[in-house]
C-alpha cells in the first residue's frame, strides 16, 4: 500500500510540473514578435493605404507612474492607459510620452522594456485635439501600432473615434508606439 502512494504522490509533482511548464511556455510564446506586414506611411491613395494624421508638435510631454496589481490609470492631458485589475502582476512603471513629431503619435513603456504583454487587454486613449485639420472631422480615423524610429506602420489597431472629444480609444494587451492615422 505505501509504493501505491508513493506512486501516486509521484504522479501528482510529475503533473503539477507539467502545468507549470506548459503554462511557462504558453506565456513566453505570448510575448514572442508576431508577424506582421509592413504598411508603408505613403500619402493616403487610390489604394485605399492608410496615411498617419499629420498634426506637428516641436514639444514632448511625458509622464510615468506606478501601477499595481489592482490596475489603474496613467494619465497625460487626455492621453490616457488604463489597466485593468490583474493585468500585471508587479508592480510596474507605466512612462507615457507623446514626443515632439509631425504625426499624431504616442508611445508607451512599462518598465523600460522595449515591448510589454500585459495579462489582460488595457485601453489606451489618444487625444488628437492639437489637430485643427477640418478634414479629419469627416474622415474615419484608426490607431496604428507602429515603429516609433521609421514611423512603418505595423499593425491596426482599430479604435473608437470621440469627434466631439477628439480622441480615439482602442484595447490592447502590448505596449509599443502607435500614431492616429486615415
Amino acid at each position: 500500500m505505501a509504493s501505491i502512494s508513493l506512486a501516486h504522490r509521484q504522479l501528482r509533482r510529475f503533473a503539477a510540473l507539467a502545468v507549470v511548464a506548459a503554462t511557462a511556455i504558453v506565456t513566453a510564446r505570448c510575448g514572442e514578435p508576431r508577424a506582421t506586414t509592413a504598411v508603408s506611411r505613403t500619402a493616403f491613395d487610390r489604394s485605399g493605404s492608410p496615411s498617419l494624421l499629420q498634426c506637428p508638435s516641436n514639444v514632448t510631454q511625458t509622464t510615468q507612474a506606478i501601477v499595481g496589481v489592482l490596475g489603474g490609470t496613467v494619465q497625460l492631458g487626455q492621453t490616457s492607459i488604463s489597466i485593468p485589475a490583474g493585468a500585471v502582476s508587479l508592480p510596474t512603471l507605466i512612462t507615457v510620452t507623446i514626443p515632439a513629431s509631425p504625426y499624431m503619435e504616442i508611445d508607451i513603456h512599462a518598465n523600460d522594456l522595449l515591448s510589454f504583454v500585459f495579462n489582460a487587454p488595457v485601453s489606451v486613449t489618444i487625444d488628437y485635439s492639437r489637430c485643427n485639420r477640418a478634414d479629419i472631422d469627416s474622415t474615419p480615423l484608426s490607431v496604428w501600432h507602429i515603429d516609433p524610429a521609421t514611423h512603418t506602420l505595423l499593425e491596426d489597431m482599430g479604435g473608437v473615434d470621440d469627434k466631439t472629444h477628439r480622441t480615439i480609444t482602442f484595447s490592447t494587451g502590448h505596449l509599443s508606439g502607435y500614431a492616429v492615422a486615415f
